[in-house]
């Protein structure tokens, strides 16, 4: 049987799972502001494995948010993790991928997860696909954490500087950045401010659960970006599509999912929670020796060669 490394990378956190043996293994992520990305990972994945103790292992399947755009960083890539781990493979993918593999149990259709970011993967039965969004923070990633969290820091400056309504969030934010005065000076110098910005999205959500006017309209706005994302995936592959919905920010429990089920159902569309993680699906990838419909999206890195 072949043991395969599943690595969901993201800007939050990397985590690691192997289909041989429990437990999950979590370290600092990598965004794409990082200087060398492709050794940042590579040194995050050797990190992990030396807290986790993994087993030999045969094939490393990646969904990275910092996925290599070029075959050359690809096959370094590779290179670099059958190095650490002593995989014979490694196969390389965006995490819309293994995010749309996990979601939907490797069958076609489309995902969308919202974490840090936004990923949304539109995939037909033939294996051609779309990518809706996922332009990242600085350009799109509409609805996600970060953006979430960095309207919800902006509301809490705004009223601060008394341009802006009443919000809870500036106390929320208070409390989470030691105080708001030099605020915005002090987050441009964190060494991972797209992180930290993100994590103050949980904030934002547990404000508008308590009724501030100011989270509510920013997790309204989130839904309504969220919803366009998923109905032009749908569009484009069929509207009676399998639409699966993950992440942490639309977790069943949300008023993220809440609101943005709200949308689907008034527009007829059906949909569904994610059925697994990324990670999970990272391994379900790997346990068959061909990516089946997500051949033209995953990046094979093997002993002899590189593909």
């Amino acid at each position: 049987m072949v043991t395969v490394l599943g690595v969901d990378g993201g800007q939050s956190g990397i985590r690691l799972k192997s289909s041989a043996q429990p437990g999950t293994i979590e370290v600092d992520g990598v965004s794409r502001l990082e200087g060398d990305t492709v050794l940042s990972v590579a040194e995050a994945v050797a990190n992990a494995l030396t807290q986790g103790r993994f087993e030999s292992i045969d094939r490393v399947v990646m969904g990275l948010t910092t996925s290599p755009v070029d075959a050359a960083s690809a096959s370094r890539l590779g290179g670099l993790i059958a190095d650490t781990t002593g995989a014979r493979e490694v196969w390389i993918a965006d995490d819309t991928v293994t995010s749309h593999a996990g979601a939907l149990s490797a069958e076609a259709g489309v995902s969308i997860v919202a974490g840090t970011g936004v990923g949304c993967l539109a995939l037909k039965d033939d294996g051609t696909s779309r990518v809706v969004d996922g332009h990242g923070y600085l350009l799109g990633d509409a609805g996600g954490g970060f953006w979430i969290g960095s309207r919800g820091i902006s509301a809490a400056l705004k009223q601060h500087d008394g341009r802006g309504e009443a919000t809870i969030l500036s106390e929320r934010a208070a409390d989470q950045f030691a105080g708001l005065d030099d605020l915005a000076a002090r987050i441009h110098q964190i060494r991972r401010p797209v992180n930290r910005i993100s994590q103050f999205a949980r904030d934002v959500l547990t404000a508008a659960g308590e009724g501030d006017a100011v989270a509510l309209t920013i997790i309204d706005n989130a839904a309504h970006e969220l919803f366009d994302t998923a109905r032009a995936g749908l569009n484009w592959v069929g509207p009676d599509a399998p639409l699966a919905l993950g992440g942490k920010l639309l977790a069943p429990t949300t008023m993220l999912f809440a609101r943005l089920v709200e949308l689907l159902v008034a527009e007829g569309l059906s949909f569904r929670p994610a059925d697994a993680s990324a990670l999970d699906g990272a391994l379900l990838l790997g346990a068959d020796d061909s990516p089946g419909i997500y051949r033209g999206l995953i990046q094979i890195w093997k002993e002899d060669s590189a593909s």
